[in-house]
């Protein structure tokens, strides 16, 4: 007998290690009820974002679920570093075709994983049929004035990138097929990239204190750099020769259409950022201190947009700068 919502729910969503219970102090009421009730402790802001994943859009047809759910937490997650935020917990909106219990197995063991590893658990959602999306909204907690908004980038502040750039767009090439030599190694490393990016969590947190402005980068360095400038109300100003390059792009492409991936790829799930330039070194100690490595790739001026220049200092133009839902050039 097919099974009901409800016992789809109950069966692989409401269980331990996945949904929050009695241990998670500020979610006092989770899944089971119209609506789940959440506490803010005083001296705490609530930071919330949501992402829709789109089959054939935002992920591959057939994709894995296991990869597939721990990818959908992360991307989401990823927007709670870029604010500085503690991850509190998530819902889930999952429209299914039909009920494939294999599939509902792997994508629940892969949301248990990700809300395990992250210590965000499962307090609410819907189900529903449909065609294959995946809606995720994040919640976390970010000390008062303390959240690192677009907003904040000054000029005479520094711009950093954690990580590296453009890892993420090499992967598509090979979901696409496009990299039929790639070795075993190399086709692992950008499984990875795609499916398991990690988010800047503990970026995110040790930089509170220290960044003006954060974004993290979805849909291309240049397009997100260029949300922080817009926002900002300044001019960002990259310097292509500083862009950290992954091992395996260069193995791959050329130097030139490596440095275009790094700068218009995205997916990547790094943090960008900007802060006072006299902050290097508590920077640098701060992110070596969570392991994360981060580089320093430009300024912050008066102005507006976002400029590259080469070695030479000289303005390369950059047509297509990042990815847009409806096709529009940014």
């Amino acid at each position: 007998m097919p099974l009901s919502e409800f016992a789809i729910i109950k069966q692989y969503f409401q269980q331990s290690g996945l949904c929050a219970d009695a241990t998670h102090a500020n979610i006092p009421l989770g899944i089971g009820d119209d609506c789940a009730l959440l506490s803010v402790p005083a001296g705490q802001q609530m930071a919330v974002s949501m992402d829709v994943l789109v089959e054939g859009v935002h992920f591959p047809l057939k994709a894995n679920p296991q990869l597939l759910a721990q990818r959908a937490l992360a991307v989401n997650l990823s927007d709670l570093a870029a604010m500085g935020a503690k991850p509190l917990g998530f819902t889930l909106g999952l429209t299914l075709p039909s009920v494939d219990e294999n599939w509902l197995a792997d994508f629940s063991q892969g949301l248990r994983l990700s809300a395990h590893k992250y210590q965000c658990p499962l307090f609410g959602g819907n189900l529903t049929r449909g065609p294959l999306q995946i809606c995720i909204q994040v919640h976390g907690l970010v000390p008062t004035g303390k959240a690192l908004p677009r907003s904040g980038a000054k000029p005479g502040d520094a711009v950093y990138v954690s990580g590296t750039t453009g890892k993420a767009g090499l992967a598509l090439d090979w979901l696409k097929g496009a990299l039929p030599a790639a070795t075993p190694s190399q086709i692992n490393e950008l499984e990875a990239a795609y499916y398991l990016p990690e988010p800047r969590l503990s970026l995110g947190e040790a930089l509170r204190d220290i960044a003006h402005a954060a974004q993290d980068v979805s849909d291309g360095l240049l397009a997100d750099l260029a949300h922080v400038a817009l926002q900002s109300q300044v001019q960002i100003v990259v310097e292509a020769e500083a862009i950290p390059l992954a091992p395996v792009l260069l193995d791959c492409k050329t130097r030139a259409e490596a440095l275009l991936l790094a700068l218009t790829a995205g997916d990547d799930y790094e943090l960008v950022f900007t802060a006072s330039a006299d902050k290097h070194e508590q920077i640098m100690a701060s992110a070596s201190a969570v392991n994360v490595p981060v580089t320093h790739i430009g300024s912050v001026l008066a102005g507006s947009g976002v400029l590259v220049l080469d070695a030479e200092g000289q303005a390369i133009q950059i047509t297509h700068k990042g990815y847009d839902h409806f096709g529009v050039t940014t």
